[in-house]
This record gives structure tokens, C-alpha cells and sequence, in this order.
């Protein structure tokens, strides 16, 4: 009875049921699908800011890189900025479609093999599929992930190829040429036109020394002023960046148009500086008076001035020397402004004030090196008739900047 009962004795060893063993089977599955998932995307994430610097290196092969200065000048316009056009394909970054004007190639050293030959990974995303380029809405796009990513090369076409560039020019006297020597001051300004050379179109100014240029491509472009009479040149190099309408004030180191010293009984110009505090005075000043840091005949520069450093515009008016020596009729009213830029978003404007009216001038973002702006005001924009010299004597001017 004993031995029987012990062939049967139930041992008491640890084990699986089959309920613990398929609890186990389904964690280990659900552990092995959540890491492969987590690695799946880790991959995926690799790739796509892999394409993302790629679109980026491309884009600035295209137009440039804005962050390269020299000089407090940009240096790198791209291949825009040696052709005056989007290339066809991307292919034209990296060979040669015939242009003279290409200086290629523009792709960074992370396209290259080491042996030096080009590879073909620079036409393809992180999932190897090819990039698709559109010349006529200026983006590059990867189609290869599980969403589109697009890099915009510019805003439009229109800012990277038709800017515009004009200028005002005068003489020693801050006089322009008029209507008897206007022309005799030739423009000539060159840049490449898109087909492999570089163009030179030529104007000559109005009467009162204005002129510009349209359908600009971004680039260091070259201007020559030429004055015909006396056979002097000035040459300027003109940076055109992306959305621009850049404008600058050329000036003559001679007395060429006008006598200052015959207003009484002829025509000619005078100019009044200011010498007193306006209606208001908010820019910062390193002078005693604001007003005091913008009267020298000569500007100095960095010598004394008045700045701004605010979002919102700030403006000073200054009052100004009385005239002396005109009379007649008042052709025109000039302001000028000397002024650099110090900050990228930073932009002036002329500022007038006549009647206890005020008036302010086109916006403008300066260059990074002084440089002389104006506004011309033909009539008195409060009353739209010629200006009277009690006028003049009243008058308030300065400069708006943000």
C-alpha cells in the first residue's frame, strides 16, 4: 500500500503552465516589435536631417551663403551670383553648361569622393531617391520619407533675379548735374545676364542726378560713372542681395555743376546744416546736443553721430541755418543722410517737418559702410506748390532709424 502510493507522489519541482508560457511569448513580442519601431524611426529621423543639411548645402550652392562676409561685405553669391540665373538642373552646380561666367563648382566637399571624382549623392536624398528641383518656383524638394520636405532657395524668382539698384549723383558742391550737364554723366552698370556673359547697360541721369537700373540679379556687380567733359571715372563695386532696392548717393571729389557763390543773381544750390534742436530728439548721442554730432561740413564718421537701437522707428529734427544767399524761385529741396548699417533688420529713412507737418522719406537699409541717402522734394509736400524761403527758414530735418 506504501509503495504504491509512493509510485504516485506528485514531485514538487517549478515549471511553466501553459498560461504563464504564452503571457511570456506575447511581452517578449511586444518588447521586440516597440524596439524595432523605436530603431525604425531613429533610422528615419537620421535621414531626414541628413536630407535637410543636404537641401540646405544645395540651396546656398544656388544662391549663396549670406553668412560668409569679408570686409563688411557678403562674398558668396553662388552660382546665381557668377551666371545671373537658376541653373536648369542641379547638374549645372557641378558641371559646366557652357558658361563662361561659371566658376564652379559649388557643392561643398561632402559631395566628393576622396578620390575627387564627384559622386551621384548629391542629387539624392537620405532614401536615395532624387531630389526634384524647380528653377521657376525656386525650392528643391525630397520626396523619399514618409513626408515631402521642401527647401525654399528664395521667397520668389523675382527676389533673386530682378532687384533694383539706383543712384543719385552730384559734386564736390553737392550739386547735380542739371539740365545743361546731365548729359555728360554716363552710368554704366555690369553683371551677368543669365547666358554665360556679363552685360553692361548704359543711362544717363535726370537733371537732378537720379538713375536705375531694373531686373538686377543678386551678385558683386561693377558701376562706372563716367564724366564725359573732363574725362574722370569713378568705379563702385554694387552688392546686390536677394529682395533689394539698393540706392547710394555717388559724389564727384570736384566742383563740376554749379557755382554755390552765384545764387543772388543766377541758379545754383545752398547748403544749410543744422544748428539747433528740433521738435524732438530721440536717437542716442555721443555729442552734447544730437543735433552737434550731424553739422560738420565733412562727415566724420565714426567721429560723432547719433544711432538708434529699438524695433520701432525713432527719429530726431533739427533745426537749421537760415539762407543767405538764395533767392527766386526754389527749384527742389535735398536731404541728406550719412549712415551705415550695424544691425542686419536695420533700416533709416529721411525725415522732414514744414508747416508742423512731418514727412518722412523712402525706407532704406543702409550699407555697412557709410554712405550717403537723400530725398528730393520738388514742391513742399504739405502745401504741393513750389517752396517759399520762409519755408526753408522753418524748416525741420533729421533722420528716422529702427
Amino acid at each position: 500500500m506504501s509503495k504504491i502510493m509512493k509510485k504516485y507522489k506528485l514531485h514538487n519541482h517549478s515549471g511553466y503552465s501553459l498560461f504563464e508560457l504564452v503571457v511570456v511569448m506575447i511581452v517578449i513580442s511586444i518588447l521586440l516589435t516597440v524596439s524595432m519601431n523605436y530603431m525604425g524611426n531613429s533610422v528615419d529621423s537620421s535621414k531626414t536631417e541628413e536630407t535637410k543639411e543636404e537641401l540646405n548645402q544645395l540651396a546656398q550652392s544656388i544662391a549663396g551663403n549670406d553668412a560668409l562676409i569679408s570686409g563688411s561685405h557678403r562674398t558668396d553669391y553662388g552660382y546665381i551670383g557668377d551666371i545671373g540665373a537658376l541653373p536648369s538642373s542641379l547638374n549645372d552646380l557641378v558641371t559646366n553648361p557652357g558658361f563662361a561666367t561659371w566658376n564652379g563648382p559649388y557643392l561643398n566637399d561632402d559631395f566628393y569622393a576622396s578620390s575627387g571624382a564627384l559622386e551621384s549623392e548629391f542629387s539624392i536624398d537620405g532614401w536615395g531617391k532624387a531630389y526634384s528641383y524647380s528653377g521657376s518656383a525656386a525650392t528643391i524638394s525630397s520626396t523619399g520619407g514618409t513626408t515631402t520636405i521642401t527647401k525654399k532657395i528664395a521667397n520668389s524668382v523675382d527676389d533673386l533675379l530682378y532687384n533694383t539698384v539706383s543712384f543719385n549723383i552730384i559734386d564736390l558742391d553737392l550739386c547735380p548735374p542739371g539740365t545743361i550737364d546731365k548729359d555728360s554723366v554716363q552710368f554704366r552698370f555690369t553683371y551677368p545676364n543669365g547666358l554665360g556673359i556679363y552685360q553692361t547697360d548704359s543711362k544717363f541721369p535726370t537733371a537732378g542726378g537720379f538713375v536705375s537700373f531694373d531686373s538686377i540679379p543678386i551678385g558683386q556687380q561693377s558701376l562706372s560713372v563716367f564724366e564725359l567733359k573732363n574725362n574722370d571715372t569713378l568705379t563702385r563695386k554694387i552688392y546686390v542681395n536677394q529682395n533689394s532696392s539698393f540706392h547710394a548717393d555717388i559724389q564727384f571729389p570736384k566742383s563740376l555743376w554749379c557755382d554755390t557763390t552765384a545764387l543772388a543773381g543766377g541758379s545754383g544750390i545752398e547748403t544749410l546744416r543744422p544748428n539747433g534742436t528740433g521738435s524732438l530728439s530721440a536717437l542716442t548721442t555721443n555729442c552734447a546736443n544730437n543735433w552737434q554730432c550731424v553739422d560738420e561740413a565733412v562727415s566724420d564718421d565714426d567721429g560723432t553721430y547719433n544711432s538708434g537701437s529699438s524695433n520701432f522707428w525713432q527719429y530726431d529734427l533739427y533745426a537749421v541755418e537760415n539762407h543767405t544767399t538764395g533767392s527766386g524761385t526754389i527749384d527742389s529741396v535735398k536731404i541728406f543722410i550719412n549712415a551705415k548699417l550695424n544691425f542686419n533688420n536695420q533700416r533709416i529713412r529721411t525725415y522732414i517737418r514744414t508747416n508742423s507737418t512731418n514727412y518722412q522719406g523712402a525706407q532704406i537699409k543702409p550699407s555697412t559702410i557709410y554712405t550717403t541717402y537723400s530725398t528730393t522734394y520738388i514742391t513742399n509736400p504739405q502745401t504741393s506748390v513750389a517752396w517759399t524761403w520762409t519755408e526753408i527758414d522753418a524748416i525741420e530735418i533729421g533722420p528716422q532709424i529702427r
